[in-house]
């Protein structure tokens, strides 16, 4: 049910839903990875779809439903108010009567199944689930709303749009219900928070030889610090993400020149929103669905060392760990070269997707003194998961794919060329 109660039938979901995604618990990955990967993909679902609760009066139910693209009419016979989604094949229809009538439409699902027939008998409530032909899978629920009156709602769709008639009836509520959300003592938010509390637990430490990578040249005498950095497009409206040491504390931002203006900032991830000035159409990139792998394919993009490189510079390496330093489950470390500068660019797969945000780079200097050793490309970015998050905070949602399509590198050179931006902060 999406209401964050838990069960064994959520706890076996959950980790079939882990498997698929490729995050494996056996290899260190967090458990919570799983629910934070399931709730950001709910919540793109619902936000790309136009999914709300509609409370129908006349039956004392509510449910979710993608009102973008479903229509409502009234049957043939008066009795039934239908809805039809013209993105897939699910189909809702809604009605109220006596006891007769609702033991009829489950009759109806029973007689026309074929396999997976699931039933439920109560007093005040029935439930019959059931494949019937053509690929379809039928839900008839009925609840009584008063004494002699009962209301049924039937969701059909076929095997493709599975997911669609799942979301539907998982969220039917007698009564008004309210907007999707995550109970406070719910398992999912209290999985999510406990990620998100592990993490900034760890992420905002100062960290011995550790340094942030965006550029900050002494400043002369009487004039503000001023420093550059890297961002990437995440919506064609002109926002671009980037790490909050590069655009958070910044009396004025240009990005490719263009003024911008900080639209949202998060210290202890190290994350920034930035909002350029009209902009339409701007090449935008695209999130793995899922979290990096280690020893993964990595190719990241910048402008390191402005003043001395020009143009973007791209350096490819891999996963080298799933987790930053000390532990951290907010970041990860890779091995592709970074530089003053890198600060807020992407770090995407190999199918060009992006993974992470290079944030930081261990300072040889500082473990040269500490033991007498130079490190080697040992570098961090901050998980694709934790900027989605900030991002959906934000108020944007961001584009994700899990096509495994690999891309010549040439071509992702091209790629990361068009979503990434110059920042420069005064």
């Amino acid at each position: 049910m999406i209401d964050g109660k838990w069960g064994a039938g959520s706890a076996s979901a959950l980790q079939t839903y882990a498997r698929k995604s490729g995050i494996d618990f056996n290899a260190g990955e967090l458990p919570n990875l799983a629910p934070v990967a399931l709730v950001v993909d709910e919540i793109k679902t619902i936000s790309d779809g136009g999914w709300s609760r509609y409370y129908f009066d006349f039956a004392d139910l509510s449910f979710l439903s993608p009102q973008k693209t479903m229509s409502s009419h009234v049957s043939a016979n008066g009795l039934n108010l239908d809805f039809d989604d013209s993105a897939s094949t699910l189909s809702i229809s809604l009605t109220s009567g006596d006891i007769g009538r609702a033991v009829a439409m489950h009759r109806y699902a029973l007689d026309t199944s074929v396999s997976n027939l699931y039933t439920v008998r109560k007093d005040h409530l029935l439930i019959t689930s059931a494949r019937v032909s053509g690929g379809k899978t039928l839900y008839v629920r009925s609840d009584r709303i008063r004494v002699g009156e009962w209301s049924t709602i039937l969701v059909s769709a076929q095997d493709r749009d599975a997911g669609r008639l799942a979301l539907v009836t998982a969220s039917i509520l007698p009564h008004r219900g309210t907007e999707l959300d995550l109970p406070e003592y719910g398992e999912l938010y209290t999985g999510v928070m406990a990620f998100l509390d592990e993490a900034k637990d760890l992420s905002p430490k100062p960290r011995v030889g550790e340094g942030t990578v965006g550029e900050k040249p002494p400043a002369p005498l009487g004039e503000d610090e001023g420093g550059t950095g890297t961002g990437f497009a995440v919506a064609p409206d002109g926002k671009i993400l980037t790490n909050n040491h590069v655009a958070g504390d910044c009396r004025k931002i240009t990005v490719d020149g263009a003024p911008a203006k900080l639209i949202g900032r998060d210290e202890d991830f190290d994350l920034a929103l930035v909002q350029v000035e009209n902009v339409t159409g701007l090449k935008s990139v695209t999130f793995a669905a899922k979290p990096a792998s280690l020893n993964a394919d990595v190719t990241i993009a910048g402008y390191p060392l402005a003043g001395l490189l020009s143009g973007l510079n791209v350096t490819r390496g891999s996963v080298t760990s799933i987790k930053g330093l000390g532990g951290d489950g907010s970041r990860m470390q890779i091995s592709a070269p970074v530089q003053p500068g890198n600060s807020g660019g992407p770090v995407v797969d190999a199918h060009g997707h992006v993974v992470g945000v290079v944030v930081s780079k261990l300072d040889a200097k500082l473990m040269q003194d500490a033991i007498g050793d130079i490190p080697q490309n040992v570098n961090f970015a901050i998980r694709g998961e934790i900027a989605k998050l900030f991002l959906y905070q934000n108020g944007v949602t961001p584009q994700t794919s899990d096509t495994r399509e690999q891309i010549a590198p040439e071509q992702l050179g091209k790629m990361l060329t068009a979503v990434t931006h110059f920042v420069l902060c005064e």
